[in-house]
């Protein structure tokens, strides 16, 4: 398990949450609070309503007294990615109270994040990690600017969309920034 304080100077928002990374195995407690969110409300609601967390290498989980106020997952799905490649930030979702639209994606608790999930990923043995992104390849290539200088990794970023699930699906068909571990 790994755990990072939130930065309670962090004047934005919400943003000072607390970041827990754990296998799912570790952690029932949480789990149990996961399976209870309500994403009725969300765009998305069909890629959160369905989710097996026991399906994923870790889970990174954003807290502020208590509340899950986000998450996400690390993910190697073989049908799908290389043998040692794994997917980080899956399924990235934010309360909407977390929620800031504007010009700093990288926010202190998503470095957090990514850190934590890229040493999990490492420590699995992994020798690849990617971040994915349907829309907008300027918001990815900025993300993927943030993180690299907020981390000190190296990234790459594909200008075109590549496959990263099923071929068929045109939401499968994404913006791919790697880094190798």
């Amino acid at each position: 398990m790994m755990f990072s304080k939130g930065d309670d100077n962090y004047s934005n928002k919400n943003s000072g949450c607390d970041v827990l990374t754990f296998r799912p195995d570790e952690n029932l407690e949480i789990i149990k609070k996961l399976e209870k969110i309500n994403f009725d409300d969300e765009n998305l609601s069909s890629n959160y309503n369905s989710i097996n967390w026991y399906d994923f290498e870790c889970i990174t989980v954003l807290q502020k007294d208590s509340e899950i106020l986000g998450f996400s997952s690390v993910w190697h799905r073989t049908k799908y990615y290389d043998s040692d490649e794994v997917r980080i930030l899956n399924r990235y979702w934010e309360h909407k109270r977390l929620r800031m639209h504007g010009v700093q994606l990288a926010r202190p608790h998503l470095i957090s994040s990514v850190l934590h999930q890229l040493k999990y990923s490492k420590d699995l043995g992994f020798k690849k990690a990617f971040i994915s992104r349907e829309k907008n390849y300027r918001v990815m290539k900025k993300l993927i600017s943030e993180i690299e200088s907020k981390t000190a990794t190296q990234w790459s970023i594909d200008n075109k969309k590549v496959c990263v699930c099923v071929p068929e699906a045109p939401s499968c068909w994404q913006y791919k920034g790697e880094t190798i571990l």
